[in-house]
Parts: structure tokens; sequence; C-alpha cells
């Protein structure tokens, strides 16, 4: 997930380059080897290959015609691993990363009914289900997610007079320009559309105002539609008028925005599940912040971006029925629940686990806001290409020429493939 990444949102910005083949290489004279791709979320090299590594060995104890070897990949490198891979004829079984849609259109996967039995099936959230579909069929198991909500400085909210939080766009308008009047030297508000997220962060501020990547209704892209340029729009008079970083463009969320929040040199941030962590090991230990609702426009509602991953079959080396075993193996809620601990602490996807995480106190703000989510168009098979473009160039939307930057975005979705 380049999260939240990407999840896909929140892993963006791992950069190990090392990738780890682990699992069990006893030999066997007559049984089956699966192959699976995982991407490493906390980006260590360590973590969860030590978790995979214990799940392939209790799985082989406990199935002993079944080995499987696991390679975990950086979330930098995974696509172009997973797609060199497939080119020359090495198909893995199992995938775990953050899309799905164009292996699905390319008629190469097994539908969720073949990955895991019907009880597994479901334990796992209808919501997340209804993420994973591509032409209406389930074709992706959702392995977790995240969401984000409005994370603030409540320290330098006091110092700048401001006692009440802002939930419309005026308001967030009046607000920042009293943050800047009070606090010279601290942003209202810092704006990652840098290339690392800058899909994720727009797509909040478009949602709070009706506005979206994709129309399902006509099957087209709208990324220049009125909505979209009325919000970049209002985003640059906040950049012109210095209540957000300069060259929000070139600031990306880790490097730069969280890091001004983590200096207390911004006071309002869009943050994940992970962010609170984050502060502790980067300087913002000593942040005193709270998390909301994101602000919307006026006449419409706040959303929040939902975030997730999957787990994918590969139907090349016709090894089926053993997929479905070790798919089943990993969502047992114990072996489930050390995943979810292994990738970094992440919203769990089956109803199992999400119950107990709603009474974790550092989740349940983002599970209460998750009914309010929108998604990335992940079962649009161009997203991928699409989502690459959105992040090299929808940030010049709001330091250039509104308009003109999200037309030419639109143009280069239409062409994608």
């Amino acid at each position: 997930m380049k999260k939240f990444t990407r999840v896909s949102a929140i892993a963006a910005s791992l950069a190990l380059g090392t990738s780890m083949a682990i699992g069990v290489t006893a030999s066997h004279a007559a049984g089956t080897t699966l192959t699976m791709i995982a991407a490493d979320y906390p980006g260590d090299g360590s973590t969860q290959q030590a978790q995979w590594t214990d799940f392939a060995t209790r799985f082989h104890a406990a199935n002993p015609d079944i080995t499987v070897n696991v390679t975990v990949k950086s979330w930098n490198d995974i696509d172009q691993y997973v797609a060199t891979q497939i080119a020359a004829g090495k198909t893995p079984d199992v995938v775990n990363k953050g899309d799905y849609s164009a292996p699905a259109a390319a008629g190469l996967l097994y539908p969720a009914s073949q990955m895991v039995s019907a009880s597994t099936l479901a334990d796992i959230l209808p919501t997340f289900l209804n993420n994973s579909k591509y032409n209406g069929t389930v074709y992706a198991l959702p392995d977790l997610a995240s969401a984000r909500a409005l994370f603030y400085n409540k320290d330098l909210l006091t110092k700048a007079g401001v006692t009440k939080l802002p939930t419309t766009w005026s308001q967030l308008y009046t607000v920042l320009g009293q943050i800047h009047r009070k606090l010279p030297g601290v942003y209202g508000y810092a704006l990652p559309l840098g290339p690392e997220e800058a899909q994720a962060e727009f797509n909040i501020w478009a949602g709070g105002n009706g506005g979206q990547y994709y129309d399902y209704a006509t099957s087209k892209w709208v990324l220049n539609s009125a909505a979209n340029v009325a919000t970049a729009t209002y985003l640059k008079s906040l950049v012109s008028k210095g209540y957000t970083e300069p060259n929000p463009d070139k600031c990306d969320r880790t490097a730069c925005a969280q890091a001004l929040f983590a200096a207390g040199k911004a006071v309002f941030i869009n943050g994940s599940v992970f962010l609170g962590s984050w502060l502790k090991s980067n300087g913002g230990a000593k942040i005193n912040f709270g998390t909301g609702s994101f602000v919307s426009n006026t006449g419409h509602k706040a959303v929040t971006l939902g975030v997730q991953d999957y787990f994918t079959a590969y139907k090349a080396n016709g090894n089926q029925a053993a997929i479905q075993k070790w798919m089943d193996f990993i969502f047992q809620p114990a072996n489930y629940a050390k995943f979810l601990v292994a990738a970094g602490g992440f919203i769990p996807a089956t109803k199992s686990a999400g119950a107990k995480a709603a009474s974790d106190p550092a989740l349940a703000p983002f599970i209460k806001l998750l009914p309010n989510a929108v998604f990335y168009p992940g079962d649009i098979a161009s997203w991928n290409a699409v989502k690459g473009q959105i992040q090299q160039g929808i940030g010049q939307a709001v330091t250039g020429n509104p308009n003109s930057v999200l037309n030419s975005l639109q143009t280069q979705a239409a062409a994608a493939k």
C-alpha cells in the first residue's frame, strides 16, 4: 500500500532495495512448490522476513506436500519485479501488493472464491471486498487497509487563538489566516503535492468538493471536472497567501510535510494511522496532536481516503488447491494478527479482527471515519499509469494554471493503458 500509501498510500517512501527469498527449502520428491512475492511493509528488511519464514515453516509442517517460497521486495521495486518475473515465464502463485486490476483484466488471476474457502471469504469485510472487483467479480483478497485523518497541533492552535476546529473550506481559510498572522514562521497547512503521494492528498480535497478521478456512471476519467478545477483553485489560494509551505508541488509527504509537522512548523496535516508512531521516531515526540475529520466545501460532506492492498493468485502454474490452503492458513485469526503486527499496524480486513481493532485507541479514530471513505479507482486497469501521471503533475495545478494542468492530465489519463 502506497500509503496508506500507498498504503498504498502509506509505504510509498520505503527505499529498501534488496529482496529476501524465504521459506522452506527442504527437498521433496513429490509435492507442490508455491512461489509468493510480498511487499515489505515496514521497510526494514527483517520484520516481515521473520514473519513469512515462520508462516512458511509452520505451514509446511502441517502440509508436508506443499512448500512455500516467499520473496520480499521493497515497495520501490515490487511492481517491476513482478512484471519481470511474469515476462520471464516465472509467474508467481501469490502476490501481495497494492493493485490487481491489470492482471485481472488480462485474465491471469483466480477469482477470490477460488483463493480461499467459503468460511474465510465470509469473514472478510464486504466494504473491502467490494473494492476488490473487476467487472463485477472479486479477483483479489484485501490484506489490510488504512485511512486518513486530519491531524492538528493543539498547542499551536491555542497560541493562535483558535478555539473551534474548522469544518468547511471557508472556515479553514479564516483559521489559516489567523495562524498566518499570529504565528510567523508557521504554516497553517502542510500540503504534500510532490510525487511521493500527491494522488492521495488531492483525492481527499477533491472528494470534499464532490470531485473524483473516475466517473463510473460514464466510464470515463474526469480529472478536469469542474469540481476538481475548483478544488485546485481553492488550494492555489491557500498557497498564494502563504498559508501552506512554498512549492507544494515539490513537497513530499514524509520528508517535507510530516517533517514540518514534527518540527512544530505546521498546524494541520493529512495523516495515516502511522503518523503518531512516526512522530515519536522523527523528532516529534512532544507534539501535542489531535485527530479529526477533514474539512469540505459548503454543501458537500467531508471524506477520508481509504487505501487497501491485496493478495492475488495467478493461474499460470495451476496450483489452485495449494494456494487455497496457503491463503486459508494466512487468514487464520492468530496468523492474520501476526501479519498485521509485522506489517506495522493497519486496519484489519476481516470481521473477526476488525471487532477487536475497534477498541484499539490508536485505530479507533480511523475506523470511525471509514464509512465516509473514498477509494482509488483500483478496478480500472489503467489506474497505475494514471496514478503515476497524477503524482508527477497534479501539484502544478496549485502553483500554475489549474485548468491547463488538469486538462493535460485528463488527456494523458484518457490515453493511458
